[in-house]
């Protein structure tokens, strides 16, 4: 059966973060087929001294994109006439911050402007910032992406769902996985790639947020990632259009982040390591453009202590090799440095959080580096 989740988002308007209408519209379809969910996800937003109370569910309309007279749109409203207003502001990739300030405080006054009795205002977020408090700026609370999965996953074991709320409730959590909006591993899984399914998906989590990372804070990075390539090593493949200038025409997919699996390709550990790739045979490069270059490539990259490999053929591997010893056209030309990659210990295993961070932080410095090789002396 195809997730109904997963098609829908190919009918909605982009915008600055399309996912996170996505997510919304997906949440609002759930609550609009369905009476029970509708009331259950106002009980997940209730918490602590605050209880939301709905004594007639099929009386509320879910409301997305709801304008405000300030212009700004609230991401989803659920209104009871005359008797209850909830509204939500969603975030998926966007951080929350200083323009997030602003929007609460404009949606509290839209909130408490159209509401007969007590109106409410959440957030509802994928990656909480513990050093930003929303209650400050008029929310009544947070909530995240990954509890609400938790709460649907515990109402998908109670009785009197009926079919077509249980395949709602299977459908929209496997959209929230599928689409990295939830991981639902731990970071210690990684450790046992070769073994299952739900370490595959840990590496698969770890690279889509890596990639929304870095496509939210620069537009112009693309990504993709290979996690199912057989007796080869996960990896998350990175592209800038302004590395036309550098390398020409082609598929400039110049930065890798690795994941290290013992047991293929002489790996010893789980871990990480980031590369740089001047040429590739399958970027689509000019040889004859490229090859003048890489001498003042390699000055630029060993200053930085970076080393260099090359795949003169599959069968004939190079170790730092001089830019004057590859005189015809290679498989590879690739970089990396002592000590940006690092190794996943069982015994101090990393946090989501602080792992993702890691390697966001280290594909933006590589991707500097390599603005630096378009640099003329």
């Amino acid at each position: 059966m195809i997730n109904p989740f997963s098609r829908l988002k190919h009918y909605l308007p982009d915008a600055i973060d399309p996912q996170e209408n996505h997510a919304t519209e997906c949440l609002a379809a759930c609550m609009v087929f369905s009476e029970r969910i509708r009331a259950s996800f106002i009980e997940f937003l209730s918490g602590g001294e605050l209880k939301l109370v709905v004594d007639a569910p099929s009386e509320v309309e879910v409301v997305t994109q709801q304008s405000t007279e300030s212009g700004g749109f609230i991401d989803l409203v659920l209104h009871q006439d005359g008797k209850l207003i909830v509204a939500v502001e969603v975030k998926v990739k966007c951080l929350e911050d200083d323009r997030h300030r602003s929007q609460l405080r404009n949606y509290r006054k839209w909130v408490d402007d159209h509401t007969g009795t007590k109106g409410y205002l959440f957030t509802l977020v994928r990656n909480p910032d513990n050093a930003f408090h929303p209650e400050q700026f008029g929310a009544d609370g947070r909530r995240t992406w990954r509890a609400l999965y938790k709460f649907f996953q515990e109402m998908l074991g109670e009785s009197g769902l009926s079919d077509v709320e249980s395949s709602l409730l299977k459908n929209f959590c496997n959209y929230l996985e599928s689409e990295g909006i939830v991981s639902t591993y731990e970071t210690k899984d990684l450790l046992s790639y070769s073994a299952g399914l739900k370490a595959r998906k840990a590496i698969a989590g770890i690279f889509n947020q890596v990639a929304s990372r870095l496509e939210m804070e620069d537009c112009g990075f693309k990504t993709t990632s290979i996690e199912d390539k057989k007796d080869h090593w996960p990896q998350l493949k990175i592209q800038h259009p302004k590395w036309k200038e550098i390398f020409g025409d082609g598929d400039n997919w110049k930065i890798s982040i690795w994941f290290t699996v013992p047991g293929i390709w002489e790996a010893q550990d789980h871990g990480f390591i980031l590369e740089i790739e001047l040429w590739n045979e399958g970027h689509g490069n000019q040889w004859s453009q490229i090859k003048p270059k890489l001498p003042e490539w390699f000055k630029t990259l060993e200053a930085r202590n970076f080393s260099c490999s090359a795949d003169q053929t599959w069968n004939r591997h190079l170790e730092n090799p001089p830019a004057s010893q590859i005189q015809s056209e290679p498989k590879r030309i690739y970089f990396g440095r002592s000590g940006d990659g690092f190794v996943l210990d069982q015994n101090l295993p990393k946090k989501e959080d602080e792992l993702v961070n890691l390697l966001v932080d280290r594909a933006k410095a590589y991707a500097e580096i390599v603005e630096c090789l378009g640099t003329r002396k």
